[in-house]
């Protein structure tokens, strides 16, 4: 298996682990992070597919996009299979922040192109298919690669995100009145807002009494409140104890398709609270609060509402047990692999 990606993330660490079970797989690393050293990658990913398609069964793109391209045209070209797993920025566009895949021509096309000549897509959550868009009104009405690529064919199959549970527990008492969310990219042109900093920003000021940690954080220019703390980036061995003395998760973007933080904050016992988007509203079901609109009002009633429940430490518990029940890394391993199976 030829297996592309822009960066071993989380996500990309555990589904090579997965595939390694069954496949040899070959994985490409191409570096998006300087764009005027693109041709560079294409020349560097062109050999890459020269020297391995012929021995190849099947293509994986995590994420469809530039880096895409080539992959899935060469699979077309040399009669390879391949797949796409769907992950967020690949599936939507937000002009406001100049933010998604479909936001600008270049992209649009090869993301399009990606989608529709591949022979399987496997977004994370349904709502990276298409959904309506309702928590702010500055950008589409709906989302989803289903609503920007008209006449896609390409079978599709939702696979959700999955978690061991034994490595993200609740091992220290509760810190009171305390939220954090984690987040990459905060320092870029659209991560401030993407990722809903500007709110923690705004709200934090209306809760003297509580504390919010900002994980990767430590590049945000702009002024931060008193009581929030902007941090460096962790490991994830830093991160779980991080996270098990927090009382709430903090997760208010403007877009995410099924965010792993979030779940592994839940996994924690922190309580959640996250903005009406992508397949948050469907992870949290009724174990924490959700934000409809993108308004400070709203936000300061749910964050009074969550501050002044007694029953938060049974709340926990209930988040912990969502993912538990729904999201584990067996269920994700056993579908991805049988699809994949299915192919070949």
């Amino acid at each position: 298996m030829l297996y592309f990606h822009a960066g071993r993330s989380s996500f990309v660490i555990k589904d090579i682990e997965i595939l390694q079970e069954k496949y040899d797989v070959k994985e490409f690393f191409f570096n998006t992070t300087n764009k005027s050293k693109y041709i560079f990658q294409f020349i560097k990913q062109k050999l890459f597919l020269l020297r391995n398609i012929f021995g190849a069964k099947l293509i994986v793109c995590q994420f469809a996009g530039h880096y895409s391209f080539l992959p899935i045209l060469f699979a077309k070209l040399f009669f390879k299979r391949s797949v796409i797993v769907a992950g967020g920025t690949d599936c939507v566009a937000f002009p406001s922040i100049s933010y998604g895949n479909f936001n600008t021509k270049s992209m649009r096309f090869t993301t399009s192109f990606s989608f529709k000549n591949c022979d399987l897509i496997l977004p994370v959550h349904q709502t990276l298919v298409e959904y309506d868009y309702t928590y702010q009104p500055n950008d589409f009405p709906k989302q989803g690669f289903n609503y920007f690529i008209s006449n896609l064919k390409t079978k599709v199959e939702v696979i959700h995100n999955g978690y061991d549970c034994t490595k993200w527990f609740c091992n220290t008492p509760k810190e009171k009145n305390t939220f954090i969310t984690i987040g990459a990219g905060l320092g870029s042109r659209f991560g401030f807002n993407l990722k809903g900093i500007d709110l923690i920003f705004e709200i934090a000021t209306k809760f003297p009494e509580a504390t919010f940690y900002v994980v990767g954080g430590s590049t945000i220019k702009t002024q931060a409140p008193a009581n929030v703390k902007l941090l460096e980036n962790m490991p994830n061995n830093q991160i779980q104890p991080l996270l098990s003395k927090m009382q709430f998760y903090l997760q208010l973007s403007l877009s995410e398709g099924f965010p792993n933080a979030l779940s592994e904050g839940m996994l924690c016992e922190c309580v959640p609270v996250v903005s009406n988007v992508g397949g948050m509203p469907d992870i949290v079901d009724s174990c924490g609060y959700i934000l409809k609109h993108k308004n400070t009002d709203e936000l300061r009633t749910l964050i009074e509402n969550a501050i002044n429940n007694t029953g938060l430490n049974t709340l926990g518990k209930k988040a912990r047990k969502r993912i538990e029940d729904n999201y584990t890394f067996d269920r994700r391993k056993t579908k991805l692999l049988s699809e994949l199976e299915k192919l070949v």
